[in-house]
């Protein structure tokens, strides 16, 4: 088993429409993986704002893709062809392990060494894992707790303990199942679950979605309703002292993003925060 590094780890970020949370999302990313190799596919974005912003940062990538295959009739548009292409692209430049980041993303905390370790350990506990999902976690969930390794999954039965479009992928697995992604998250969890694989969620999280992002159906924004200035909130980086003391508590502490992170940039907004339950919170 090759340690998780910068070396051998492809953070890629897959865009689509998001302007000021993609800036945010691109800065977060250059600021907390310091060396590790950047690569972004845009899944043809027509907003003014995120064209900007893919040119204005364009230099920062090792790898710079905007899809072409047709989105009509896909509900998620070329997603699953993009996140295939990455991990094709990942596996021919020879990396170990491809991070998934989407551009509602923030990390707020360094992809050190330490925390490298720690989630090598996560993928050497079994050769059935899969990912690691690094993401702070959500009180509306239920979560096992494992004591042993020092992480959380979901139940078993859960078929979302196998696989999520976010988090860092073993590409070795899918290089041996000679894997296609299919049209959606629900069918590539099925598929995965059904051979057996798990995805665990780490004691240290490092990346979270932002609040209230700018979301879509179907292609299409969704109105901002009460929030006017929806896609701009985010979260405080965390100091090294609450890192110190997140990576402290006993594990039977869950890292929940609301007990963690500190919202910024929320005058009304912190009100409709603090009303609404975690997955209206971070869409």
């Amino acid at each position: 088993m090759e340690m998780l590094t910068p070396k051998n780890t492809l953070i890629c970020i897959f865009s689509y429409n998001m302007g000021a949370s993609l800036e945010r999302c691109i800065q977060s990313t250059q600021k907390m993986c310091e060396g590790f190799d950047l690569a972004i596919i845009d899944d043809q974005s027509e907003d003014p704002e995120t064209q900007s912003v893919l040119e204005r940062h364009k230099g920062a990538f090792r790898f710079f893709s905007l899809s072409q295959g047709k989105k009509e009739g896909k509900k998620h548009g070329n997603l699953y062809e993009n996140i295939q292409a990455m991990c094709d692209l990942a596996i021919r430049e020879g990396y170990e392990y491809i991070f998934l980041v989407q551009d509602d993303m923030q990390f707020v905390r360094p992809m050190n060494e330490g925390i490298c370790q720690q989630y090598t350990s996560l993928f050497e506990a079994s050769e059935n894992v899969l990912q690691v999902d690094p993401r702070f976690l959500r009180r509306s969930e239920q979560y096992e707790i494992l004591d042993k390794l020092k992480a959380y999954q979901f139940a078993e039965g859960d078929l979302r303990r196998s696989y999520a479009d976010v988090g860092i992928l073993r590409l070795s697995i899918l290089k041996s199942l000679a894997w296609t992604f299919r049209a959606s998250e629900g069918e590539n969890k099925r598929a995965l679950a059904e051979m057996g694989y798990v995805r665990l969620f780490p004691y240290s999280p490092v990346i979270t979605h932002v609040p209230f992002p700018v979301t879509f159906r179907n292609g299409r924004k969704r109105p901002a309703k009460f929030l006017f200035h929806r896609g701009k909130y985010s979260f405080h980086e965390m100091t090294s002292e609450e890192q110190r003391s997140m990576d402290s508590r006993p594990v039977q502490a869950i890292p929940y993003f609301r007990k963690y992170l500190r919202p910024k940039n929320m005058v009304f907004a912190r009100l409709v925060y603090a009303l609404v339950t975690d997955g209206s919170a971070l869409r």
